[in-house]
């Protein structure tokens, strides 16, 4: 028997402004700078949301949450992911696995890995050894490398019900 998989590619990046924390899963990371965002900027969300439309070869998430209506202003993020997963299981889909890379120079992740692993996997009702967080600075190259902004990118594998 041969198991129907799909895989998806999820990419975001968000510019900061100064602020008192980042929204990352839902987990509030103290730092001196916000996402600026026409939604709450869970840029995590955004992204992981974005690898599952993109794999089930569905629109962007802009195409369902457009940053130019009044009604997703503020938007929790998390309103999103829920909106993809419904259009997973509406094609007999689930998760297989999320591996998800945060791009940010700082403040550094590695004491908020473990609760953003955690809440995404709550998020999607997955155990949390399905899913993997890795923490990356741009080596001060770029708009993220000079603190300017952060990025996301999200690889998810979905697999027939």
């Amino acid at each position: 028997m041969i198991m129907s998989i799909l895989t998806g590619l999820g990419y975001d990046i968000h510019r900061l402004e100064a602020g008192d924390h980042l929204l990352l899963a839902g987990v509030k990371v103290p730092a001196d700078k916000k996402i600026v965002a026409h939604s709450d900027g869970d840029i995590v969300y955004h992204c992981l949301a974005q690898a599952i439309f993109s794999a089930l070869g569905l629109d962007d998430i802009g195409s369902y949450f457009p940053d130019s209506s009044e009604k997703t202003a503020g938007l929790s993020s998390i309103v999103i992911v829920e909106k993809a997963l419904v259009e997973m299981r509406k094609h007999g889909y689930q998760i297989g696995n999320v591996v998800i890379a945060i791009i940010l120079e700082k403040p550094k992740l590695k004491q908020y890995k473990a609760d953003i692993k955690d809440a995404i996997a709550m998020t999607l009702n997955i155990p949390a050894d399905k899913v993997a967080i890795h923490a990356n600075t741009s080596e001060m190259v770029g708009p993220v490398g000079e603190g300017e902004a952060v990025a996301c990118l999200c690889n998810i594998l979905l697999k027939k019900e």
